[in-house]
C-alpha cells in the first residue's frame, strides 16, 4: 500500500515536471553573488513591469564558462565602480558565452547603462564584441528566454520594447551584427 502510493507521488511529480518543463524555454540564471559581485553602493528602483529594453555588448572577450563569465564580470564591474565611479555595475543582466544569464543590478534596480533611459529600462548586455559576428546560438536562445521569462512573471511588461544603445546614445553598441539580429525580433522599436 505505502509503495504504490509513493509511486503514485512520484508519478504526480514526473507529470508536474514534463508538463511546467519546456525545454525551447529553460533558462539558466546566476546571481551576483555567484559570480562573487560586489554590493552596489546605493540602489535606486525602477517601476515595474519593465517597458524598455535596451540591448548593449561589453566589447570584451567573449567568456564560454562560469569561471571565465565570473572573471570577466568582476572585471567589468571593477571598471564601471572604481574608474566610471557607477554605483554597481551598468548592466541590469548580462548573457555570457556559456548560456548563462548573469545578474548585474539585478531587477527593479536602476543600472547605469544608457543615460535617459537608466530610470525606465533593463540594459541587457551580451558578453563580447559582436560588431563583425553574432552572438552564439546559446546567447542568442538565453536572451529570447530571459525576456520571455521576463514576460512571464511580470517583470517585463508583454508589451516591451526591445532597442540598441546606438539607437539613443552616441555608441555603436551592441555592435552592428548584433543590432541587425535583434531589428528582426518580434518587440523591435525605431526610435
Amino acid at each position: 500500500m505505502m509503495t504504490q502510493f509513493c509511486l503514485a507521488i512520484v508519478i504526480c511529480v514526473l507529470v508536474h515536471v514534463i508538463q511546467c518543463e519546456d525545454p525551447k524555454t529553460s533558462l539558466e540564471m546566476v546571481t551576483k553573488s555567484e559570480w562573487g559581485g560586489r554590493t552596489a553602493f546605493e540602489i535606486d528602483y525602477v517601476i515595474i513591469p519593465v517597458k524598455n529594453i535596451v540591448v548593449h555588448h561589453t566589447v570584451t572577450p567573449n567568456c564560454h564558462n562560469k569561471l571565465e563569465c565570473s572573471q570577466t564580470l568582476q572585471n567589468i564591474q571593477n571598471f564601471h565602480m572604481e574608474d566610471l565611479e557607477f554605483h554597481d555595475i551598468g548592466y541590469n543582466f548580462l548573457i555570457g558565452g556559456d548560456g548563462r544569464v548573469y545578474e548585474g543590478t539585478g531587477w527593479h534596480k536602476v543600472g547605469a547603462h544608457t543615460i535617459g533611459y537608466n530610470s525606465k529600462s533593463l540594459g541587457i548586455a551580451f558578453i563580447g564584441n559582436f560588431s563583425d559576428k553574432l552572438p552564439n546560438s546559446k546567447q542568442m536562445k538565453a536572451f529570447k528566454n530571459f525576456l520571455a521569462y521576463g514576460v512571464k512573471t511580470g517583470e517585463i511588461d508583454k508589451d516591451y520594447k526591445l532597442f540598441g544603445a546606438r539607437q539613443v546614445s552616441a555608441t555603436q553598441s551592441p555592435g552592428l551584427r548584433l543590432y541587425r539580429a535583434i531589428q528582426k525580433m518580434q518587440h523591435f522599436v525605431n526610435l
